[in-house]
């Protein structure tokens, strides 16, 4: 659960709390000042009081985590999730550095495995091979011949 959801919360409530024990006190404090009311008087009232208050706020923190208990959950979930990524992302990097970069000629032989040879010739690829070479050979004629 994110920090300000509960920060938010306790801003609602605390105030609450607050102003009750404010008029709690005030109120006891009354009764004692005036003489209507004795430390040994109050005591059975308190007592009842209190176990009242133990059954209401009993069942306001069953409430509250009924209702709390989910996003705890969730938020629990996703820093799992976010601490198992971040392992992963930490051991690819270690492994990665760890790993033998192959040697050249082995990454060249890895580059030709991937990339197949084409050895086979087609008509049309050998004609200008052969164009050329009778060319060559037609420039190297003409000198000799020229000069013979």
């Amino acid at each position: 659960m994110e920090p300000s959801v509960i920060e938010q919360i306790l801003d609602e409530l605390l105030p609450s709390f607050e102003e009750l024990e404010t008029q709690s006190g005030a109120i006891l404090q009354f009764l004692k000042d005036k003489g209507i009311a004795t430390d040994e008087g109050l005591a059975p009232y308190v007592e009842q009081a209190r176990s009242a208050s133990a059954v209401r706020w009993r069942a306001a923190r069953l409430r509250i985590n009924r209702v709390l208990t989910p996003a705890f959950k969730m938020a629990e979930k996703t820093a799992e999730e976010e601490r198992s990524e971040s392992t992963t992302k930490a051991a690819d990097r270690t492994s990665g550095a760890t790993q033998e970069q192959p040697s050249g000629k082995e990454q060249r032989e890895q580059e030709d495995i991937k990339q197949p040879k084409n050895t086979a010739r087609t008509n049309k690829d050998a004609a200008p091979t052969v164009e050329k070479n009778s060319k060559k050979e037609n420039i190297t004629d003409h000198p000799e011949k020229g000069a013979a």
